[in-house]
């Protein structure tokens, strides 16, 4: 009996030597001390490591899939994933390839849990408002971590230029600003010391200073995770193992056939996508640009100064151009310049067609989401949205939903919901046009 115990407190010893050396080995991932990740009880309720990751899946590939198994090597296997996902629109101000739901259900299908969408206000934001709406709706949900795909750089580094832009007297909440993004780098590069200045250079460097500046305001006791990529953000080479989402969609997009990508995505999301480039049920951009140039067309310079980023006279010059262009890409050519980015006048165009008014951005920006919508989640989402539910309101179904919603939270809803109308009314197959599809969807399950 003795012998037997001493073999069991040894047995235990050892265990516990490991649990040590693998969370000093996660402190050095995180940044925080290695005390900071013990085995306590979870203070957000049943699980130890709740990891938030925002996404897009335009489409999902390869890549997604390798971040998330990294996530999970690196937390441990009961780790749940959240995925906070932009739904119809996505951030460079333009409809998603593919619907959200379908998107969605590629994320379960190759390891998160759930899968909550990030409202459209924040979804069609700069690096900073984006940043900051996905943080506040992380922590609202209860989540522990957030995860972010950069090219290089540790935790540690990200919240020492967070701290560094925080402090910089030039720093202010701009939204509105065209070069919010430009002026914070600048900032940056003459506080910083050469090794952080020369990671400012890497493509998501600044959504991932963005995500901590968020973190250190709001959810100072959440962890910030970065996970380094395999690939270049902007590869354009479809045969590689792992090309960029904007690679794959270029090349769905002009209509080749589905098996060119096969390789650089999981197997299941290849058979959907092939479904669904074969049924028309993909976003048509040209049709997509021709209502952006309907909606200008009614619109005069006076309207315009309602929406957000319409300012500095921007809408006189806007009105000009898109009266006159024949196509979208061609407005964008008349109005780019180096003080207004592709994407920043893609987000307006998106303003526009989706009659965004600014005071309901600047509510969004004022309050944080006020819900999390479901789009698809598993066994273990499930549980974790039940435990959600007890602190933030959870939307599962639009219609029982809309009753109970305070009036900011239904105007923040709506465009949502009408970012899908428009989504679906661009798409190439008349039939696959269908409207209301949010009233109609439920969470895609997946057990």
């Amino acid at each position: 009996m003795r012998c037997n115990l001493r073999d069991i407190v040894f047995t235990f010893a050892g265990l516990y030597i490991i649990v040590i050396l693998k969370q000093k080995a996660l402190s050095s991932v995180t940044g925080k001390p290695f005390y900071y990740t013990s085995f306590l009880p979870a203070k957000k309720g049943l699980f130890m490591n709740i990891v938030a990751i925002t996404a897009e899946y335009n489409p999902f590939h390869n890549g997604h899939r390798y971040m998330l198994h990294q996530v999970r090597r690196q937390l441990g296997p009961d780790t749940v994933l959240v995925i906070l996902m932009s739904g119809s629109f996505v951030q460079r101000g333009e409809p998603a390839l593919i619907d959200k739901w379908s998107r969605a259900y590629w994320a379960i299908q190759n390891g998160a849990d759930c899968v909550i969408e990030l409202p459209a206000l924040y979804a069609l934001s700069n690096a900073a408002a984006f940043a900051s709406g996905a943080v506040r709706l992380a922590g609202a949900l209860g989540c522990t971590h957030l995860a972010c795909g950069v090219e290089n750089g540790t935790a540690a580094e990200f919240q020492e230029l967070a701290r560094l832009a925080l402090a910089a007297p030039e720093q202010k909440d701009k939204h509105r600003s065209v070069t919010s993004g430009q002026e914070m780098t600048a900032a940056l590069e003459h506080a910083a010391a050469p090794e952080l200045t020369r990671l400012l250079r890497e493509p998501n460097a600044l959504l991932a200073t963005e995500y901590t500046k968020s973190i250190e305001r709001f959810y100072p006791s959440m962890d910030f995770l970065p996970i380094h990529r395999q690939s270049c953000h902007n590869d354009t080479d479809i045969t590689a193992a792992m090309p960029s989402a904007s690679a794959l969609r270029r090349t769905l997009a002009a209509g080749t056939p589905v098996s060119a990508i096969a390789q650089a995505v999981p197997a299941g999301t290849a058979c959907d996508l092939d479904g669904l480039i074969a049924a028309g049920a993909y976003t048509d951009y040209d049709r997509y640009g021709d209502m952006i140039l309907y909606a200008n067309r009614l619109a005069d310079p006076e309207k315009l100064r309602s929406l957000p980023a319409f300012a500095e006279g921007l809408e006189n010059r806007w009105s000009r151009v898109l009266s006159q262009a024949p196509t979208w890409p061609a407005a964008l050519a008349g109005l780019k310049t180096r003080r207004y980015s592709y994407s920043r006048l893609c987000r307006m165009g998106a303003y526009t067609v989706l009659a965004i008014r600014q005071a309901d951005m600047d509510n969004a920006y004022r309050t944080g989401p006020a819900y999390g919508r479901v789009l698809a989640l598993n066994r273990q989402g499930a549980a974790f949205i039940r435990k959600s539910k007890e602190r933030f309101p959870i939307i599962t179904k639009i219609r029982p939903a809309l009753p109970h919603l305070p009036e900011a939270a239904r105007n923040m809803l709506a465009y949502d919901l009408a970012a899908t109308d428009i989504q679906y009314l661009c798409r190439h197959d008349e039939t696959a046009r269908l409207g209301r599809q949010d009233y109609y969807q439920s969470p895609k399950v997946f057990i």
